[in-house]
C-alpha cells in the first residue's frame, strides 16, 4: 500500500507508517483529545476508517502511535483531512518528517497529482510546516472553523506535483 513505509528520526529512532485499522481506534482517540483544539469523536474515525479514507499511523519499535494523518484519495487528488502529533512529541520536527514521507509516497504511487488541506488561519506552527514543505495558498473559507473563542477561517493550501497519472495504474 501507497502508506507504508520507515523512515529514522534522529531522536526516536526508526519509525514505521502503515495503514491504521479499527483495533488502533482507541490509541487515536487518546492522542485526538490530547493533542487537538476541535477533537474528532470516536464516530468520526469509525466512518474515516470505515470508508475510502486511508488512516496513517506513525508508530515507533514498541508500535506505540504516535502521529496519523486522514488522507482522502478522490478523482487524482489527496486532501489531508486530518494531521496530528501526539502533544507531548510536538516540536521535535516529528510531524515534518512524518508528512514529508507521506507526500513523497504519495508521489511515487502516482495515485494523486495534487495533494490538499485547511489548517486554521492562526495555526501558524501548521503553517510554517506547510509551506517549508512547498505548499502554497490557494484559498480561504471564511469562518469556517469553530473554536472555543468563535468561529476561525480556514486557509486552503495545495501542493501540486503535475505528472500525468492514469486512474487505472
Amino acid at each position: 500500500m501507497w502508506c507504508e513505509f520507515n523512515f529514522g528520526h534522529n531522536t526516536l529512532g526508526e519509525l514505521s507508517a502503515k495503514a491504521l485499522t479499527s483495533e488502533h481506534l482507541a490509541a487515536l482517540v487518546a492522542i485526538e483529545k490530547r493533542s487537538h483544539l476541535t477533537a474528532w469523536s470516536e464516530a468520526n474515525f469509525k466512518s474515516s476508517l470505515e470508508s475510502h479514507h486511508v488512516v496513517v499511523g506513525l508508530l515507533d519499535s514498541t508500535h506505540t502511535l504516535l502521529a496519523y494523518a486522514v488522507v482522502s484519495l478522490v478523482a487524482g487528488e489527496a486532501e489531508l483531512l486530518l494531521f496530528v502529533v501526539d502533544e507531548a512529541l510536538q516540536g521535535k520536527k516529528l510531524g515534518t518528517a512524518f508528512l514529508q514521507k507521506i507526500i513523497e509516497a504519495l508521489q511515487r504511487s502516482k495515485k494523486a497529482q495534487a495533494f490538499f488541506l485547511e489548517v486554521r488561519a492562526g495555526n501558524v506552527p501548521a503553517i510554517t510546516v506547510y509551506e517549508n514543505l512547498g505548499f502554497n495558498q490557494a484559498g480561504e473559507r471564511p469562518n469556517y472553523y469553530a473554536t472555543p473563542w468563535g468561529r476561525e477561517d480556514a486557509l486552503v493550501y495545495a501542493l501540486d506535483w503535475g505528472f500525468e497519472f492514469g486512474l487505472n495504474d
